[in-house]
């Protein structure tokens, strides 16, 4: 049985690769995003602002109301750029939540998990923030409708 549940845990895929390095303080992956519109960016076109990525899926009910609430900031922080990500692997449950929401947020989609993969997400929603220089200086995962967006703006303005 010992020799069973070795192999077991042998076996067993890792969540996080013991190889990738936290992002917090470190440049942000280059990454290629493919927006709504069909067009591509590379989050390295973004520098010079702040940029906020917000990992999102159709199934997820946080995201459901961090998304509104990161429109609103969005319509206040023109310092910022703000992208949603998601990462439905077929578009259009994603497109059916944005219709009901009607977000006015930039959106890109990652249906092959490639650049979720790039900042290790493995909750949804997770959002990160990326300054000016490109440096990963803020993560959070999950939403609570209480707190809203503090820790967020807190680190905007740390900036």
């Amino acid at each position: 049985m010992k020799m069973l549940l070795a192999l077991v845990l042998l076996a067993a895929p890792e969540m996080v690769p013991p190889q990738k390095a936290e992002l917090l303080g470190h440049s942000a992956p280059e990454v290629t995003l493919t927006l709504a519109d069909g067009k591509t960016t590379k989050l390295s076109d973004l520098k010079g602002k702040p940029v906020v990525l917000s990992f999102w899926a159709s199934w997820c009910g946080p995201c459901r109301k961090e998304l509104p609430a990161l429109a609103a900031l969005a319509a206040k922080r023109g310092d910022v750029h703000f992208l949603a990500v998601n990462v439905d692997r077929d578009r259009a449950p994603a497109e059916k939540f944005l219709k009901e929401l009607k977000l006015p947020l930039p959106i890109a989609f990652d249906p092959d998990s490639a650049v979720v993969s790039q900042f290790d997400v493995v909750v949804m929603p997770t959002m990160f923030m990326v300054d000016k220089n490109g440096t990963v200086k803020f993560r959070k995962t999950g939403f609570a409708a209480d707190k809203g967006l503090v820790e967020l703006i807190a680190a905007l303005d740390a900036k």
